[in-house]
């Protein structure tokens, strides 16, 4: 009966000092406003638009964490690690994401968008060279180019070069290669130590509009180069109307591209100048015209990263589902109807919303329609259960233990 008593009292004072801990660490720590996705984005065009306009993930009721890694492996990284749940990546970076899931079975990776796609790629000259054409920037003839190794800008000059589309006769080997990163290499090139450089948008943008430098040629035609949208599978099945919200956010960054370009390129710029890379409005406004920021993507999208995969000699399985931008279109489009209750409902009947209903709440109604619910995935035990749990496992082996010692 003692012992009994002396078990109860030591859980309550337990529980007791757990919750003046907690009471005293909320007052001292007021809890942060609850985040519902953390996104690793890039240096690219769109993504400093969405970075400088939050408005877009507010339209949706969507508190998102998002992050500009200068990166594409330490995106991915960061995917695989847990700390994000959504990044993108060029079709290198996919194909290097699925690889590396795979082998260390860490995460299932999911395709639901993109963000670019086209022209991402250039290669700059001076802005007062005479050169025309590749065969004037061989080795033989003492000339250095700049790129970064491992990346999207080497991929697509070997493949140039071996598929040959303007008759060079020329190889990769043919040329002599320096390894540079983003900041490097514009100060290289200004300074006259390289001749010429491949790279990713906006590095290009940047030297043409400041007097530096001028477009040899961009490389479209040779692969679409789409920078994707990853997720994971657990995460987007038990979490599909956030999801959802996300890629309807997207969606309206697009059509500020395409509908309003001078505000779209004025904000990009600024949220440029905010991360130290300093971008002109101008630059943007050309590269909203140059390059297609789609975020809908069918299998010849991913036929065309299957396309680099094959050329890169890897075997890669991509998994891809489209129905969360087939519901992010609906959101979309019923977030902007101007009476919501005109809107014709997932049972193709014209239902009666609340405009009072979140948009969140809209999500899961075409979460519902659309299937994209997956109620066999294991859901998170509370923090509270865990630590219930954790306590009686340990007043248990306490228990044993005092037994034992009254035994021997």
């Amino acid at each position: 009966m003692e012992q009994r008593f002396i078990i109860g009292a030591f859980i309550i004072g337990i529980i007791t000092i757990a919750n003046v801990g907690l009471f005293g660490f909320m007052i001292f720590n007021p809890p942060s406003e609850p985040i519902d996705i953390n996104y690793g984005g890039q240096y690219y065009p769109c993504e400093f638009l969405l970075k400088g306009k939050p408005e877009f993930w507010d339209t949706y009721d969507l508190k998102v964490k998002h992050t500009l890694f200068s990166s594409g492996t330490e995106n991915n990284e960061a995917l695989l690690s847990g700390e994000i749940e959504i990044n993108v990546g060029s079709d290198t970076k996919t194909i290097e994401l699925f690889h590396n899931a795979e082998e260390s079975e860490t995460i299932e990776p999911l395709i639901i968008g993109t963000v670019q796609r086209g022209d991402r790629y250039s290669t700059v000259i001076p802005a007062d060279s005479s050169i025309t054409s590749w065969t004037e920037l061989t080795k033989a003839q003492g000339k250095l180019i700049g790129y970064r190794e491992g990346t999207g800008a080497h991929t697509i000059m070997q493949m140039y070069f071996s598929e040959d589309p303007d008759n060079l006769n020329l190889s990769f080997d043919d040329f002599e290669w320096q390894s540079l990163k983003a900041e490097e290499i514009l100060v290289a090139f200004q300074a006259g130590q390289i001749d010429a450089f491949t790279y990713w948008e906006p590095t290009p943008a940047i030297a043409v509009d400041q007097g530096l430098g001028k477009i040899l040629r961009s490389y479209g035609d040779i692969a679409l180069v789409p920078v994707s949208i990853h997720t994971t599978k657990s995460f987007a099945y038990e979490h599909p109307a956030q999801i959802v919200a996300f890629l309807a956010a997207h969606l309206d960054k697009m059509e500020m591209i395409q509908n309003q370009r001078t505000e779209a390129a004025t904000i990009a710029a600024a949220s440029s100048e905010e991360v130290g890379s300093e971008v002109s409005a101008s630059a943007f406004e050309d590269l909203y015209i140059r390059i297609d920021y789609s975020i809908d993507f069918n299998e010849s999208i991913i036929a065309d990263i299957e396309k680099t995969a094959a050329f890169l000699n890897q075997t890669v399985n991509l998994e891809y589902d489209t129905r969360f931008l087939e519901a992010a279109h609906e959101l979309q489009n019923l977030t902007h109807t101007t009476n919501i209750e005109d809107w014709v409902g997932p049972d193709g009947i014209k239902d009666s919303i609340p405009s009072s209903e979140s948009t969140l709440q809209l999500a899961e109604i075409l979460v519902q329609k659309y299937g994209l619910k997956n109620s066999n995935l294991n859901r998170e035990v509370p923090l509270w259960n865990s630590l219930i749990e954790e306590c009686f496992i340990f007043l248990e082996n306490f228990i044993c233990n005092q037994k034992s010692g009254m035994r021997s």
